[in-house]
């Protein structure tokens, strides 16, 4: 994800809501047991529910309207790239703790590059994925498969050496072939009893707006060419699935194409005749430093709205944004929040979410769930909701509240 907030470097209005004061129990992670036996933790953070205090220029939410069971349907935590890579302890420690949230959706990055790194005509499965999939529904999670980036055979000329991993295919059907095989190997029709029915919904690729994953650069024509013919291939050979367009970065739009503002990404996609090659759209409406529930035009959180008025102008509007990345990092960085403060913002990243903003949304996915690194300085690594030891924060207690209480 990049930085949230990179349209402008001056804000009206960033004053920002009081933050969580409440500071949960630290003990370990493994000293804890479910969520039913963690009643101390939860009677302290229900007396931050009256915490929460509106900015002048803040939406106003109804707080203490949407119960438990309602929001963890519709939230997701995610391992990010150890869901694949890690080795099994790692693995399914970090399932363990996202399961015990009561959160119902995960994310898992549908490695291309791994998966047909050897050529067009291999599939290794075996390289994480089919032992990644199986761990996640085990623990009872839903699977959000990611699905990028383009192997060495077929990537698109210009892709730069050291970033080559994260860049587009010269050819889409390409692309699409991959994702028949992926929905072939994972989908309802599958002809393997253990993986049949793990992963039914897909998101096609990741930020296609944003340069530092769509190289050589953004490329609109490009990409809606891979939705349009991945989601025919997909619908082909698994017909209840759901299909998202490719999650948008908070980005702004660059004279140079190499990044999109969400709004503007969606606009292209429609004009290019992507009407109808999805189910629902992709965002990541990210908006740290700020607090999301400060409805400016750049904020990303607010840009929901938007996409789902483009979505409505276009007759799409009984179909959904999905929130497929959110995060708020802590540490010394630059652009960090502390403790508290993000603990208050997975709050109201889930209040706005479940009321301003439920009946054009569907799920909302924290990513990741534990820290990158340990250096408090390297803002990217400290975006998790457990420190890199598996140390709580006081954000991961409040997440564990609102799935349990609700918001």
């Amino acid at each position: 994800m990049p930085g949230a907030v990179r349209s402008s470097d001056s804000r009206e209005g960033t004053a920002l809501p009081r933050t969580l004061r409440c500071h949960p129990s630290r003990s370990p992670l493994w000293r804890r047991a479910a969520l039913a036996a963690a009643l101390p933790v939860l009677v302290v953070l229900a007396a931050c529910q009256s915490q929460y205090q509106a900015t002048a220029t803040s939406w106003k939410v109804p707080v203490g309207t949407v119960d438990g069971p309602t929001v963890a349907g519709r939230a997701g935590l995610s391992p990010g790239l150890a869901g694949l890579w890690d080795n099994v302890w790692d693995q399914t420690a970090d399932l363990y703790a996202i399961a015990a949230t009561g959160a119902k959706w995960t994310t898992l990055d549908v490695d291309w590059n791994s998966i047909q790194g050897d050529g067009p005509d291999s599939y290794r499965w075996d390289r994480g994925l089919d032992a990644a999939v199986l761990n996640m529904r085990a623990h009872g999670l839903t699977i959000l498969g990611v699905a990028g980036y383009a192997p060495p055979w077929a990537r698109a000329v210009g892709c730069p050496a050291g970033d080559a991993s994260h860049c587009l295919p010269a050819n889409p059907t390409d692309y699409a072939r991959f994702m028949l095989a992926a929905a072939q190997r994972y989908g309802t029709q599958s002809s393997i009893p253990i993986l049949r029915g793990t992963v039914t919904t897909w998101q096609l690729w990741n930020e296609p707006n944003h340069l530092a994953y769509s190289r050589p650069k953004p490329n609109l024509d490009t990409y809606t060419a891979m939705l349009k013919s991945s989601y025919g291939a997909i619908k082909w050979i698994d017909p209840w699935a759901t299909v998202i367009t490719g999650a948008t970065a908070p980005a702004p739009d660059a004279a140079d194409g190499t990044d999109y503002q969400p709004e503007t990404w969606l606009k292209g996609l429609y004009a290019r005749g992507a009407k109808g090659s999805f189910d629902a759209v992709g965002h990541h409406p990210a908006a740290y430093p700020f607090n999301p529930l400060e409805p400016h035009s750049w904020n990303a959180y607010t840009q929901t709205q938007n996409l789902h008025g483009v979505m409505a102008s276009h007759g799409d509007g009984a179909k959904k944004v999905w929130g497929t990345e959110v995060a708020a990092p802590t540490g010394t960085g630059d652009r960090v929040l502390t403790d508290g403060q993000q603990a208050q913002w997975v709050r109201d990243y889930y209040i706005g979410w479940n009321t301003v903003l439920r009946s054009i949304t569907g799920p909302l996915v924290w990513m990741p769930l534990r820290d990158a690194g340990s250096d408090p300085a390297a803002r990217e690594d400290n975006m998790g909701l457990l420190h890199r030891n598996r140390a709580p924060k006081p954000a991961y207690d409040t997440y564990r509240f609102i799935m349990a209480v609700g918001v």
